[in-house]
């Protein structure tokens, strides 16, 4: 896999004078497989409901992620994590950080390398205009309805972006399951609901999921298995982090900056314009997992994150 030094990153020479630089840390696949090994009985342990879907670029989500642990491993930092109560923050979050990004990006090559990203599965085109029809309307109107919904809004957030036959069907199973929780609020919409859009949505979503699953190897199966399971527990630390860090520095606008979502950090330079360029569901593409849309990289600022005081005040 591409080694995450190839990823866009300041130069020192571009940086301001004066200003503190955290490295990121330097991975490698001897690194990853090793990562893997030590997480491999707290990956085992998550529940199968509480798996994350993988929506975006890994390894841009990823080398983002690298850069915060390079901030927040320098003893200064750390030090304000680790003076909160353990019932407020478990340090294990933050101390686990890059040992859990070197296991994604290694999952990520393991689940490239044997064909778990892309398969030969086609689907009818009938099945993907009806799906395609089916979460257009469905997300018309959530977005409509409920994008002032502190609730519904990350998930709408999430549900936007990406390409796919798995991520059209993720879309379904997300719109479905929000039509599910604000029943009363869908069902007043006169113009676009449909009393049978949600079952339909997920009776269509089980069949692209089903083929697809036929389409792998029991070697593809594994490895996706293992990279999806590795994405929710990085997923799960960093958000741990993020949102501990936010409130830390609730009154620094520019360290606030050095921990971006990874949902930002790794949506697809192309994005997902809806109802234009969907004939890519026709092919198939992880929209989540390839890398090769994004690159790889994402913002350059959450690469290494350089150069501010590392007080919360």
């Amino acid at each position: 896999m591409p080694a995450v030094t190839k990823s866009k990153k300041r130069s020192a020479a571009a940086m301001p004078a004066g200003e503190t630089t955290y490295p990121s840390p330097i991975y490698s696949p001897a690194a990853g497989k090793e990562a893997i090994e030590a997480l491999a009985a707290e990956l085992d342990r998550l529940a199968e409901a509480d798996l994350v879907t993988v929506r975006l670029d890994v390894e841009a989500a990823t080398v983002a992620a690298l850069g915060v642990v390079g901030f927040v491993s320098s003893p200064d930092v750390r030090a304000h994590f680790a003076r909160l109560p353990r019932e407020d923050f478990d340090i294990t979050h933050l101390d686990e950080l890059e040992l859990v990004c070197f296991a994604a990006l290694h999952a990520l090559a393991e689940a490239r390398a044997a064909g778990a990203l892309t398969t030969d599965a086609r689907l009818p085109v009938e099945l993907v205009s009806e799906a395609m029809e089916i979460e257009g309307r469905m997300q018309a109107l959530c977005e409509y309805h409920l994008s002032d919904d502190p609730v519904i809004k990350p998930e709408l957030d999430r549900l936007r972006p990406g390409t796919g036959h798995r991520d059209l069907a993720n879309d379904l199973l997300g719109y479905a399951r929000i039509y599910e929780l604000r029943a009363g609020v869908v069902k007043d919409d006169r113009k676009l609901y449909r009393a049978g859009d949600a079952a339909r949505a997920r009776e269509l979503a089980g069949v692209m999921v089903q083929r697809r699953s036929t389409a792998m190897t029991p070697k593809a199966r594994e490895a996706y298995g293992r990279y999806v399971r590795v994405w929710t527990l990085l997923c799960r630390r960093y958000d741990e982090v993020r949102a501990t860090a936010l409130w830390l520095w609730r009154r620094n606008t520019r360290v606030q900056e050095r921990f971006p979502s990874l949902f930002a950090a790794g949506r697809p330079n192309s994005g997902r314009p809806r109802k234009e360029g969907e004939s890519d569901r026709r092919g198939e593409s992880d929209g989540g997992a390839s890398g090769g849309g994004a690159g790889g990289e994402g913002p350059e600022r959450t690469l290494s994150p350089e150069g501010v005081d590392g007080s919360p005040s």
